[in-house]
């Protein structure tokens, strides 16, 4: 149990004792204790207890100067009413044939202020800000605390960041923030700031670009992304996410975009967090779809209870476009009928259905139905959010498919994570320390220390190529679990001194790409 939580069942503890001794009046909680059961009103304290100590995420208010691409001859044209702060325009230019207008304004204006205006991109040519004084600990338990001792930080080397969204003004990253794009930007910017935070706290000089492309993208968004921070001057790519919705083979545009990107900017991406919670087949004569034997259920969290958030990715053969259609569902299961909760039944045309839904506590289970009286051979694979019961090895999403890419697994104490999943090139910690912001673990948080790293490894060598900067990566990882090399861990764990130290010496020329290296 967490310290936060001994501290809430602490203070209800207390409250309950003080109800008996003292007269006490639950109204500023807003328990209607003649109608909530007791399990109730515990749940109605802690979310109550958890809504008061709440604390927004800090903000840099200090002035940046910036500069906006605009058409030939226009104006940001700013919507009040979405935006409350202030742009004052300094001067135009021009570079490359692209115009500019610069100016000036706070560091937390330039989040709304892309969303308020027809401009999308924002470059921040000037920032004066610290960050907020937390170093992640996976940055010594890769050894890069002792590069950062040498004086090397990443100075003079480039990180871009594709995530669904970020908090550009947040200090733990808004010093070294030098570009942001909202292309298709969506959620709260939590896990894109905190993936750049890990990044920060590695390579503590970097500059970093920020894309944001929303939880649902395109392949043409994902291209607009990679090609703008190629613009930007990336000397590094990191996506920390996995794309399930997208074929993980040959076939995906995601994996062409990545392939593409690699041969020239050091690419690095998430492995992802589905072991145990991925399942493949194919369907039977019936129906409903077997997930092993004549089971057609499979319950989420091996069938203990669970809530919170349920996701569910279900992918099939035939892309781009196939007229086959399956249906997803995700039931409870209760006393009688078991009610349907979620479902995916829509079709477009492309082998997919995905579904969202927050959950209360209770037994879940998912259920896939083919729309089709005809069986075919359609291999079927299902990725959630929580174990599944019965369940498959394997499983890759893109872009860690991609051929040149460094796929990132999380370990912690040497052992690789539960959930991560199979395909790794290496592994890292998933640890982040950020004010304000609460993340759950995850490949996603292990994957900034290998980009960090690589930063580090550039302002060693800015010479290096991506090849280089892969090979003192992988030659120089600690090995953990089985000997040698493995689909769990690959080569291991990253030392970011090693890497460094490997491609300062005279062993570099020896050997040019790992042995055995898949991307």
């Amino acid at each position: 149990m967490s310290q936060r939580e001994m501290a809430v069942v602490g203070v209800i503890v207390l409250l309950l004792w003080t109800s008996f001794v003292f007269p006490l009046s639950y109204s500023s909680l807003a328990v209607d204790r003649t109608t909530e059961s007791s399990t109730d009103v515990i749940d109605n304290l802690k979310h109550q207890i958890n809504r008061q100590s709440y604390q927004p995420p800090p903000t840099v208010d200090e002035e940046v100067e910036v500069a906006i691409p605009i058409d030939t001859g226009a104006t940001p044209n700013v919507h009040s009413e979405n935006y409350s702060g202030s742009f004052v325009v300094d001067r135009r230019s021009t570079k490359n044939g692209q115009q500019y207008v610069h100016g000036s304004m706070a560091m937390s204006d330039v989040r709304p202020f892309l969303n308020a205006t027809r401009a999308n991109r924002i470059r921040i040519t000037n920032t004066n800000t610290s960050g907020d004084g937390r170093i992640a600990s996976g940055v010594s338990e890769i050894s890069a605390d002792r590069l950062h001792e040498r004086g090397l930080t990443g100075e003079n080397v480039t990180v871009g960041i594709i995530d669904s969204d970020f908090r550009p003004s947040h200090p733990a990253i808004a010093s070294q923030v030098g570009g942001y794009a909202t292309i298709d930007p969506d959620g709260d910017g939590k896990h894109g700031t905190a993936v750049a935070s890990v990044v920060v706290d590695t390579a503590p000089n970097a500059t970093l670009q920020l894309a944001a492309v929303g939880t649902t993208t395109t392949s043409e968004e994902y291209a607009d992304a990679v090609e703008w921070l190629q613009r930007s001057g990336a000397d590094i790519i990191i996506d920390a996410g996995s794309y399930y919705a997208h074929p993980e083979n040959e076939t995906s545009e995601l994996t062409r975009i990545a392939e593409g990107a690699a041969s020239d900017t050091v690419f690095v991406t998430s492995v992802g967090n589905h072991a145990g919670r991925y399942w493949s087949g194919n369907r039977s004569s019936d129906t409903w779809v077997s997930f092993q034997g004549d089971s057609q259920m499979n319950p989420l969290n091996d069938g203990k209870p669970l809530s919170g958030t349920v996701q569910l990715t279900l992918r099939w053969d035939g892309w781009p476009r196939t007229t086959e259609d399956y249906d997803l569902y995700l039931f409870r299961a209760q006393p009688g009928t078991d009610a349907v909760v979620a479902q995916a039944t829509g079709h477009d045309g492309r082998p997919f259905e995905h579904l969202e839904t927050t959950v209360p506590e209770g037994r879940y289970y998912v259920s896939i139905r083919s729309k089709s009286d005809t069986v075919t051979t359609n291999q079927l694979e299902l990725f959630a959010n929580h174990e599944l019961r019965y369940r498959s090895h394997g499983g890759q999403a893109a872009p860690a498919t991609a051929s040149g890419v460094i796929a990132v697994g999380a370990i912690d104490d040497e052992s690789v994570k539960s959930f991560s999943a199979r395909g790794a090139n290496v592994v890292a910690p998933d640890l982040v320390a950020i004010d304000g912001i609460t993340v759950e673990d995850g490949t996603s948080f292990s994957t900034p220390y290998v980009a960090g790293a690589s930063a580090l490894v550039l302002a060693s060598n800015p010479g290096a190529t991506p090849t280089d900067v892969r090979t003192a990566l992988f030659l120089t990882a600690e090995d953990v679990e089985a000997n040698g090399i493995d689909d769990q861990s690959g080569y291991g764990m990253i030392n970011a001194t090693r890497a460094v130290d490997y491609r300062n010496s005279d062993s570099r020329s020896q050997r040019t790409d790992p042995p055995n290296s898949t991307r």
